[in-house]
């Protein structure tokens, strides 16, 4: 009996030491997690969705993608900044970044003109140094809209500035009208769409009866509006 007495009680004083290890190990796997989390979609890959026209047909209005960030300065604390490496932006890149207008607006666009290059629109045709800029990419889908009208004089941008334009011309919001986009500006270049899903565009934020009416229509055609095709495809 005494040492039956005895192993119960030892039992009895190493079970809330059994129940702090576990809470603790939960804890510390909850932590980690969300510790990865915050540096995976803060400093590496971000989902992005576009509401409007601006990028189609290479975008469409309901395509979920990711953004590449790594190497984008901007989405790191400034104390670092001056020492990483910093991402070679090239023309044609599709390019996620603060508006200029309002700077808790994230847009995408494609690079049309790099810092310190000098563009021009003629008869709606891009000029890059002079020369006529080959846009395969490019569509004007508003009926009745003359865009051979559409000219713009000669700038040249500054050493830290970029041109960026919407592939639908005649539906984007870009350069044209807010000018250049500073590279501190930039957040990530976009990868592919890992998840496409038909809807309808709109422009500002949404309401919360506007977002529980969004949600409910997944809920009820997921299967009937996602674009299945569209899932892996690369953006470029």
């Amino acid at each position: 009996m005494p040492f039956s007495f005895k192993r119960k009680k030892k039992a009895q004083e190493q079970e809330p030491q059994t129940r702090k290890r576990r809470i603790w190990l939960q804890f510390r796997s909850l932590a980690s997690t969300v510790v990865f989390v915050w540096l995976f979609t803060n400093h590496i890959a971000q989902a992005m969705i576009v509401p409007t026209e601006s990028m189609v047909p290479t975008i469409l209005v309901g395509d979920h993608f990711f953004l590449d960030k790594v190497a984008f300065a901007e989405n790191y604390p400034e104390v670092l900044q001056k020492v990483l490496p910093e991402r070679t932006i090239r023309r044609g890149d599709l390019v996620a970044f603060w508006s200029p207008e309002n700077p808790d607006l994230r847009l995408i666009k494609r690079v049309i003109a790099l810092p310190g290059e000098t563009y021009e629109i003629r008869n709606g045709d891009i000029h890059i140094n002079g020369e006529k800029l080959n846009e395969p990419y490019a569509v004007h889908s508003v009926p009745g809209v003359n865009w051979r009208a559409e000219n713009f004089a000669s700038v040249t941008l500054p050493s830290d500035g970029f041109f960026m334009m919407g592939d639908n011309r005649d539906n984007s919001r870009d350069s044209r009208y807010f000018g250049a986009v500073n590279k501190k500006a930039l957040i990530g270049k976009a990868t592919f769409v890992y998840w496409s899903y038909e809807s309808d565009p709109y422009r500002g934020e949404k309401s919360l009866g506007q977002w529980v009416e969004y949600y409910a229509s997944i809920a009820t055609h997921f299967v009937t509006r996602t674009r299945w095709s569209r899932t892996g495809t690369v953006l470029r």
